[in-house]
Formats: structure tokens, C-alpha cells, sequence
């Protein structure tokens, strides 16, 4: 992993991120972009009724943004971890701008989502999911020194991880626990369950790992009522992204852990 990417918007929430970002590099020997998004580049000085005045504006925006980023990074500066300051202006806007990083990682900090807002624009953390190809880990709240030690892999039976399963932070635990939801909508038996899992281990040599299955209603519930109930420090979810008229209506369940659960996220996306 060469690269972690933290977008921020400079206010308090969105800078928890970074502490854990620079834990994270100090252990992985990456560099952190810290990128910023100007909302201003929206606007085109020579359609306004005052173009000298607009620019002037934009040009003062820009500069207080620039000197509010490095301040952020300087704060970093006896951390031994290379952090760039990047203010992005792109038409591609916000989540154009992240994508375009092409990071190894992001790590946002978010308060999730809620009720109405979340049905009309999710947080976020759920956007940019939507939109890299690379893990993101979602915090909410900040840690000086990030390396979780007891991790649960919340897994749907997918064929592809038995190529695609990985765990890109470091610190992993050689001892791994699976848990596996079966829903009233699509039970599913617990002896191909574990059948599946064990052709899992098989595919990635897992050779001490434990795996639960429970019944629930909904599967983002159950998932981040066990992993509280039983002390997890981070979820690992692996995801599938899906877009338009689909998305819409089915949603996706690592949104919904993402937007509730009070214990980090790291979601996985399948290739």
C-alpha cells in the first residue's frame, strides 16, 4: 500500500479521519493525501455581472483553503510520515476529485446517516464508496494509533472471495471470526453455509478462523449488534457496487452498517 487518501472539508468531524490515516502510514510506510475540495470552482468568473470582483473572491477562497490544509498537514510534521495537501478544483466535483486520486486507501470520518436523509442522499462515507475501487475505512471518531485487534468479517457467501478475500491493514489477528446473517427473505441452509466456508479457507489457506450463523430479520442490525456485543473493533464488510434504478430501491448493506454503526468499517470492494 503506497498511498492513504483522507478527504476533508476542514471542519472537526472530517479531520478524525486523519489521525488514523498517519497511524495507519506509519505502519504501512505510505503517504497520506490530505485532498480538499473547493465547492467554488462551480463558478465561472466571466458569467458573472462582475467578473473582476468574482475572481478576486475565488482567488481569496482558494488561498484561505490552501493555508487552512497545510496548517492541517503541519500539525502531522514529527509524525516521520510524508502528508501532501491537495486542493482540488475539478468539474468532476467532490467524489469525481476522490476518485481521481486512485489511492491505495481512503479513511473518512463520518456521523452516518439517518431517517429521511438517508433514503434521499445516504452520507458521504456511502458516496465514495459507490465511487473508488479501493478499500475505504469509515471512523467515527478519532484514534491517535489505529490497529485493530479483534476483527469481524461479515460475509454474504459470495463466490469471488474465495480469489478476492484480503485484509490490507496490518495487525491482522491470525485467528479470523465470519459471521454470516440468514435473513427471513433468503435462508439459507447452515450446512452449505459452512461447506461454502470451508472451500473458503481452502481457497486462501485459512487455518484457524470461526465462523457464526445467526437468523435475523435484517442483516446491517444483526451485524453491528454482534459485533458490539462481543467486543469487535472494526466490521469488514466486502461489497458489491451498484448503481441507478437497483441501488435505489435494494440499497446496500454495507451502507446501512456504515451509516449506524458506531465501530469503524473497512469495506471491501469485489473486483
Amino acid at each position: 500500500m503506497k498511498t492513504i487518501l483522507v478527504p476533508i472539508d476542514l471542519s472537526p468531524l472530517a479531520t478524525a479521519a486523519l489521525p488514523v490515516a498517519v497511524s495507519l502510514a506509519k505502519q504501512l510506510g505510505a503517504e497520506v493525501r490530505v485532498l480538499h475540495y473547493l465547492a467554488l470552482s462551480i463558478l465561472d468568473p466571466e458569467l458573472s455581472q462582475a467578473p473582476v470582483a468574482m475572481a478576486q473572491y475565488i482567488n481569496e477562497q482558494t488561498r484561505a483553503a490552501n493555508v487552512r490544509l497545510q496548517e492541517i498537514c503541519d500539525q502531522y510534521a514529527s509524525a516521520d510520515v510524508q502528508l501532501t495537501p491537495v486542493l482540488s478544483r475539478s468539474v468532476k466535483g467532490l467524489y469525481g476529485a476522490i476518485a481521481d486520486e486512485a489511492a491505495d486507501l481512503v479513511v473518512l470520518a463520518s456521523h452516518g446517516s439517518d431517517g429521511l436523509s438517508e433514503w434521499l442522499i445516504g452520507s458521504n462515507a456511502e458516496h465514495v464508496m459507490d465511487v473508488v475501487d479501493c478499500p475505504v475505512l469509515v471512523v467515527k471518531q478519532s484514534y491517535t494509533e489505529f490497529m485493530p485487534k479483534k476483527v469481524l468479517f461479515a460475509i454474504d457467501a459470495n463466490d469471488r472471495l474465495k480469489t478476492q478475500f484480503s485484509y490490507p491493514l496490518p495487525g491482522a489477528a491470525t485467528h479470523k471470526e465470519f459471521l454470516f446473517i440468514n435473513t427471513p427473505n433468503e435462508p439459507r441452509a447452515p450446512e452449505g453455509i459452512r461447506e461454502w466456508m470451508s472451500e473458503l479457507a481452502k481457497a486462501r489457506q485459512l487455518t484457524d478462523y470461526h465462523l457464526t450463523i445467526i437468523s435475523y430479520q435484517t442483516e446491517h442490525e444483526a451485524i453491528i449488534q454482534f459485533a458490539e456485543q462481543n467486543g469487535f473493533d472494526l466490521i469488514v464488510l466486502f461489497t458489491s457496487q451498484r448503481r441507478g434504478f437497483w441501488h435505489f430501491f435494494n440499497g446496500s448493506v454495507a451502507e446501512d452498517v456504515v451509516n449506524h454503526s458506531p465501530i469503524p468499517i473497512l469495506a471491501i470492494p469485489y473486483q
